[in-house]
C-alpha cells in the first residue's frame, strides 16, 4: 500500500476505478444490444409457437407421398419450408394421419400460409412498438465519447482511434434483418 507521499502509478489508478471510462461505455452499449436481442428473441419463440406446429404438420403430410402433396409448393418455397423445419427442429404433439388426397395438403398448406401471416402481422407490431432509444442514447454517447476517453487513458490520440468504428443509431429494420418476417408458402406459382 503505498503511502500519501508516494504517487500512484497509472496502473494502480486503473485498477483502483475497475476499467477505464471507454471499456465501461462499450460493455454497456454491449450489454444494451444483448438486452434488446434477448427480449427479440424471446418474443419471437413465443409467436413462432403455432407456425412451427403448421409447419411439422405440413412437412408430415408431405412426406406422407399422399398424391400431388408436392404439387402444391414451387419448388423453392419447399426449400425453404425443408430449412425453417431443419431449423426449427418442431415437434409434433400427436401423430398425423397420412393425408388420403391432395385437398389434405393443400388445406395443411393454406394452414401454414395463415399462420405464418399471423405471425409476421404481430411479429412487425412488435417490432415497431419497440423503444429504441435508450440504445440510441448509449450509442450516440459511445460515438461522442469514446474516443475522448479512450485519448485520455491510452495518452494517444492515434492509440485512441484504432480500430474505432461509430455505431449507426438502430432502426427498425435492424431488427427485421436480424430477425426477418416468414416468407409466406404459396405465393410463387410454377
Amino acid at each position: 500500500m503505498p503511502s500519501r507521499d508516494d504517487p500512484i502509478s497509472d496502473d494502480e489508478m486503473l485498477l483502483a476505478f475497475d476499467a477505464p471510462a471507454f471499456v465501461r461505455r462499450a460493455m454497456q452499449v454491449e450489454a444494451a444490444w444483448e438486452a434488446l436481442l434477448t427480449v427479440c428473441r424471446r418474443e419471437r419463440e413465443r409467436l413462432l409457437e403455432m407456425p412451427r406446429l403448421r409447419l411439422a404438420r405440413f412437412q408430415a403430410l408431405c412426406n406422407s407421398r399422399a398424391p400431388g402433396s408436392g404439387r402444391n409448393c414451387h419448388p423453392d418455397e419447399l426449400a425453404y419450408l425443408e430449412q425453417l423445419h431443419d431449423e426449427w427442429q418442431p415437434r409434433l404433439r400427436s401423430a398425423v394421419k397420412p393425408a388420403r388426397s391432395e385437398v389434405d395438403v393443400r388445406r395443411a398448406l393454406a394452414e401454414l400460409s395463415h399462420s405464418f401471416q399471423r405471425f409476421n402481422l404481430h411479429w412487425l407490431v412488435f417490432v415497431r412498438e419497440l423503444d429504441l432509444s435508450p440504445v440510441n442514447r448509449l450509442r450516440e454517447g459511445y460515438n461522442r465519447y469514446y474516443l475522448l476517453e479512450k485519448e485520455c487513458a491510452l495518452r494517444s490520440a492515434r492509440l485512441a482511434r484504432e480500430g474505432f468504428v461509430p455505431l449507426k443509431p438502430l432502426r427498425i429494420d435492424d431488427l427485421l434483418e436480424r430477425f426477418p418476417l416468414l416468407r409466406i408458402p404459396g405465393s410463387i406459382r410454377s
